[in-house]
């Protein structure tokens, strides 16, 4: 009989000798193919897992796997740098998403933090390919997120059949690929309709020079909202760069008569809002200014701006639940995609136009 206290590593054959059965149906009752070729009886099933517990024996994952079963493993993989996390991070809300459906789903998480050598910014590149190998085959599949992410990569994970689940949208030339997105342009139609609603008929967007899926996106919705509401001057597009709004703009903009500035995010709103004062503007009572997420980078993000919310928590736990599914059903090889509804901020930094 094995030892629990003993150093050396308990096996199927300890649990074999405690539970009084035979090696090959300790295997079936772990792997959960007891009612297969081997068959065991409930309370033989019983007296296999007491004996596990005694032992605190731990399946061999790899001879599973290779035995045709499923690790019950999913991987996470992130192209940037977070973990740990804290609370202020862009990615909290999801990680806790992933945690909360795993835990659903009976599944264990793995994380994976590979890298591949040191980017021109002096960062760590991150790879999820090793000389050719993908390092994430020892899960049954993973959830991807980051916003620095390599196409290539994803290309070739497509190509490989590897189930995986992107938060984010993400469109490969090379082929499609399955991702949980927010419904970016819906979300923005609907704070630019407010703003018109309130009596705006001059606005400006500003937006990142960085042109992602999402930020493209907003744009669309902007300018669908502005079409649609006669009178409404959407004005250019301006590209800002991710830590300030040059205050040379927001004049500019103020006397062209604009009356309220849209962001995409919260750390270009909270710059407005900062340059606008020290033009001597009152926010919102000159000037308003709404944020199309609360992402604020490194800054705490600012709950008196009036912003969209994105729905990271509940991305985070659909990429899972799109993910098992894949798995269930690995014959339909369909990408899989959610689209998750943005929430509203009221804040402080939206009111009606001042009288002309």
């Amino acid at each position: 009989m094995g030892n629990p206290r003993s150093p050396r590593r308990p096996t199927q054959a300890d649990v074999a000798r405690l539970a009084e059965v035979s090696p090959s149906v300790v295997s079936a009752v772990v792997n959960g193919r007891h009612d297969g070729a081997v068959r065991a009886s409930e309370p033989t099933v019983r007296r296999v897992w007491e004996a596990v517990r005694k032992l605190g024996y731990s399946p061999n994952l790899a001879a599973r796997s290779l035995a045709g079963g499923r690790n019950n493993i999913v991987g996470v993989f992130t192209y940037e740098a977070v973990f740990p996390t804290d609370r202020l991070s862009f990615f909290h809300d999801s990680l806790t998403g992933i945690e909360e459906a795993a835990e659903e789903l009976d599944c264990h998480l793995l994380l994976f933090t590979g890298s591949r050598g040191r980017g021109q910014d002096g960062g760590r590149r991150r790879a999820i390919f090793k000389d050719g190998v993908n390092t994430l085959q020892v899960t049954d599949g993973a959830v991807l997120l980051g916003q620095d992410e390599d196409r290539e990569e994803l290309s070739a994970l497509v190509a490989s059949g590897f189930p995986f689940v992107y938060i984010g949208r993400r469109e490969l030339s090379s082929g499609e690929m399955s991702y949980v997105t927010a419904d970016y342009a819906a979300a923005t139609r609907g704070l630019v309709e407010r703003c018109a609603g309130l009596g705006h008929r001059r606005l400006a967007l500003l937006r990142s020079t960085v042109a992602s899926e999402a930020v493209l996106e907003r744009e669309t919705g902007y300018f669908e909202a502005c079409r649609g509401h006669a009178g409404v001057e959407s004005g250019a597009v301006h590209l800002v760069e991710p830590d300030a709004v040059a205050t040379d703009l927001l004049a500019t903009l103020a006397d062209q008569g604009v009356t309220c500035v849209v962001t995409d995010d919260s750390n270009h709103a909270a710059s407005v809002r900062s340059g606008a004062i020290g033009l001597g503007l009152r926010v919102p009572e000159d000037l308003s200014v709404v944020a199309l997420g609360d992402f604020a980078g490194s800054r705490p993000d600012d709950p008196t701006i009036t912003s969209l919310l994105t729905p990271r928590r509940e991305m985070g736990g659909q990429a899972v639940r799109l993910l098992a599914d894949l798995l269930a059903r690995p014959q339909d090889t369909a990408p899989r995609r959610a689209v998750a509804t943005c929430g509203t901020r009221p804040g402080q930094t939206l009111k009606a136009p001042p009288a002309r």
